[in-house]
């Protein structure tokens, strides 16, 4: 009788212990504890044809150029430093040409030309109905940024990744573009790598000396400023994706390579909206924002800071994509993980919080 007493016992204390351990690992992962997929540098992709996401930590953001910068311009004005309260997810890589050739083999999608380009004469640039995404006027492979797609184009994009996947795709906000570009570098820095353009070739695919070879003897009269970078990043247009160093938080060609449409409406200053919210619907900007210059970019056009403004339905040959998803979630999500960034990649984190969405806290 005693033994079987005992026995009881025993399979009630073993069966309490499991009911109990479980319910502390369902509560590790509610926390984001028992899974490295909400730790910042983490690197996974939604589906067979969906862009490569790294998520960035929360942290402090600024937005807009400092005093310091000579080149600051009313419409970067004034700084905002801003509380960027959870993290998010952002495209390591600028969106593809094959990413978004199965965008439109899905959805047929008319993303035609008229794109600007200066394939007919050199340096100077034009409007050309037969240059588009898949013939923008250089050699591209699939692996490298799609070009001469427009800003309805890009969130008509985002829409449909959101579609595929039932995961929130977006443009980044201004603010965040901005956040994802400075990587934990000192804030008030003109450039991601630091204040001298000339040290971003390894960083930047930009208008080089490499490219004045072919374009030393274009008229320079009409610009105010023609400073080339003073270094060779090895191509003359678009470089395959992660072809250069990626910055502090593993994301490649934030600078450089295809300049890259942002959320939110064009506005005279900072003050006009603000810093967090969302981008409009279509049609309800006179004008939408590309942030962080591109192969034909001149090197006072890769400031951080920098906004190039034009018509939501613009093409250009040297404007593509990147995309940014949010709501991860606290327990985990049903992605393909492709692996988390390693030590040589130099990912910087620097919260203790890993809650995932755009919510921000502006600091005045």
């Amino acid at each position: 009788m005693l033994g079987r007493v005992l026995s009881s016992i025993r399979r009630s204390f073993w069966a309490f212990s499991l009911v109990a351990i479980l319910g502390f690992l369902s509560a590790c992962a509610s926390l984001g504890l028992a899974s490295n997929h909400l730790r910042p540098g983490h690197v996974f992709q939604d589906c067979a044809h969906c862009p490569q996401m790294i998520v960035v930590p929360a942290g402090m953001a600024m937005l807009g150029s400092p005093e310091s910068d000579p080149m600051r311009r009313p419409d970067e004005e004034p700084v905002q430093r801003i509380m960027i309260e959870e993290a998010f997810a952002v495209g390591r890589y600028e969106v593809t040409v094959g990413e978004l050739e199965a965008f439109v083999r899905a959805t047929g999608r008319d993303i035609g030309g008229d794109c600007l380009t200066d394939r007919n004469v050199t340096g100077n640039w034009a409007h050309d109905a037969g240059t588009t995404f898949r013939d923008p006027g250089f050699s591209q492979t699939q692996s490298h940024p799609v070009a001469c797609v427009s800003w309805d184009d890009a969130q008509a994009y985002a829409d449909w990744l959101s579609v595929q996947t039932g995961r929130d795709y977006r443009l980044l906000t201004e603010l965040e573009w901005e956040y994802v570009a400075r990587a934990d570098t000192s804030i008030g820095n003109l450039y991601p790598w630091g204040n001298d353009p000339a040290s971003g070739c390894g960083y930047a695919n930009a208008f080089d000396q490499s490219a004045m070879e072919k374009y030393g003897g274009m008229d320079t009269s009409g610009y105010t400023l023609f400073d080339p970078m003073r270094c060779r990043d090895g191509w003359l247009n678009t470089s395959p994706v992660g072809s250069l160093t990626a910055n502090g938080f593993g994301v490649h060609d934030i600078i450089g390579n295809v300049s890259e449409w942002v959320g939110g409406c064009h506005t005279p200053s900072h003050d006009a909206q603000p810093a967090g919210e969302s981008a409009p619907g279509a049609g309800a900007c006179v004008r939408r924002v590309a942030k962080g210059g591109s192969w034909g970019t001149l090197a006072h056009n890769f400031r951080i800071g920098e906004r190039l403004p034009y018509p939501a339905t613009h093409r250009d040959d040297s404007i593509g994509i990147r995309v940014a998803r949010s709501s991860l979630g606290n327990a985990g999500y049903s992605t393909s993980p492709i692996r988390a960034a390693s030590q040589g990649d130099s990912i910087s984190w620097r919260c203790s919080c890993w809650r995932l969405g755009p919510t921000v806290t502006a600091i005045r």
